[in-house]
């Protein structure tokens, strides 16, 4: 089974005021830690963005939203559009701690649904979570309707929820980092002292 790795990076970043893919992670940028595990994962990687020139370094096809300015739905839909396989792990950019384990899991669960999506103590987490490449032909319509909440989305599809408890019944017990995004100069100094405590 051959799978794709879809990175969403085509957010402004107003929240950090500086686009945070590229923030400085350890030795790499953060989107430099995010391919590398996506490509621990999967079969290809793409990249989902509206400035091509910012993301040249990392040498990978890369796809703009056919939505544009109307947020991840729009880029989850760009990315399968792009994708030549049918099951597709999406991941946005401000995810440093990309659990290869958990993406693994996630595509494995996928077999007969629209997506397969972690929802660890009541939050929803679309943004780290495998979906077939079908959902673009649903998402296209609901994108044309401007309907863009995610769990609306989510009730026309065929979706696997998977709680913290199916993670620990697969020996897969979940880290703090596990689901850590920044969208605040505060969280990506909270990011960096999680990273930290894991060396």
């Amino acid at each position: 089974m051959k799978t794709t790795g879809i990175i969403l990076a085509g957010g402004k970043s107003s929240r950090m005021g500086k686009n945070k893919a590229l923030l400085p992670f350890g030795d790499k940028k953060v989107i430099e830690r995010i391919v590398e595990k996506m490509q621990m994962i999967t079969d290809h990687v793409i990249l989902v963005t509206n400035t091509f020139e910012e993301y040249k370094f990392l040498n990978l096809p890369m796809v703009a939203d056919q939505y544009k300015g109307l947020g991840p739905l729009a880029g989850i839909h760009a990315g399968l559009e792009a994708s030549r396989t049918d099951h597709n792990l999406v991941v946005a950019c401000d995810m440093p701690f990309v659990s290869v384990e958990i993406g693994a899991y996630l595509l494995r669960e996928l077999n007969g649904f629209h997506a397969c999506v972690p929802e660890i103590y009541g939050q929803l987490h679309p943004l780290f979570a495998a979906y077939h490449r079908d959902t673009k032909d649903i998402l296209d319509k609901k994108l044309a309707k401007g309907e863009l909440k995610v769990r609306n989305v989510f009730q026309e599809l065929n979706v696997k929820i998977i709680t913290e408890k199916d993670f620990a019944a697969v020996g897969l017990p979940l880290k703090d980092s596990d689901f850590f995004n920044m969208n605040y100069p505060q969280e990506y100094e909270m990011a960096q002292k999680l990273a930290t405590k894991a060396e």
